[in-house]
Parts: structure tokens; C-alpha cells; sequence
């Protein structure tokens, strides 16, 4: 298998909620899901948008930016950081407010119940 082939798999077994760090809604329906080692575009629904947005690890830390709480590897002042062995790291800024509904939702056993389907 080449290494096109890798990334073409990786791309079609691309699952949202187990794979991306976090993901941002743009209009009519683009949505950017930023992972390891890749920022995936598409293109859904109101309904999948709305599906995804309400997924127990996601959590909103901007108007358009959800963060998945699993995905997270620390934080530093207001800053959530995300890496993982292949990954280089990738981090985003949010407010006070919104790191405590992040650290109370990383301490829910809810967010790890999403994983075990």
C-alpha cells in the first residue's frame, strides 16, 4: 500500500467523533475538522451538524468552534492543548468560563461512553 493509499483510506474511514480534535462550522454547511495530522472539509446537513454539535464529548468553545474533550492532552492557562504520537501539537485559546465547563465535562464518565459504542 502506497502512502496516497494510506491517506485516502484514512480519509474514508475519517470519523468525526472518535478521531477529531476539534471542528469548526463555516456557512452553508462546511464544516473543518482539524485531527492529528489533517484538516478534513466537508460538506453536512443541518440535521448531521446538529448531530455532531450534540455528541457528549464535543463541547462549544467558540461561536463556531467545538472542541472534543477526549482529544484533549492538557491545558495551560487558557489554552487546551492537543497532541497525540504522530501529531504535532495543536492548541486553541478559550475563555475561563468556558475551560471550567471543559474540565467538568472531562471528569463525566459520559464523555468516555461516547467511545465504547
Amino acid at each position: 500500500m502506497t502512502s496516497s493509499d494510506k491517506v485516502l483510506q484514512e480519509y474514508h474511514q475519517f470519523d468525526p467523533v472518535t478521531d477529531a480534535f476539534f471542528f469548526k462550522v463555516g456557512g452553508q454547511g462546511q464544516v473543518i475538522f482539524h485531527g492529528r495530522n489533517y484538516i478534513i472539509k466537508k460538506r453536512l446537513t443541518s440535521q448531521e451538524i446538529s448531530a455532531l454539535i450534540s455528541q457528549p464529548n464535543f463541547v462549544r468553545a467558540a461561536s463556531n468552534i467545538h472542541v472534543n474533550v477526549n482529544k484533549i492532552t492538557s491545558f495551560e492557562g487558557n489554552v487546551l492543548h492537543f497532541r497525540d504520537d504522530f501529531a504535532y501539537p495543536r492548541t486553541i485559546s478559550v475563555s475561563k468560563r468556558i475551560l471550567e465547563q471543559i474540565k467538568k465535562r472531562m471528569s463525566s464518565p459520559l464523555t468516555d461512553m461516547t467511545l465504547k459504542k
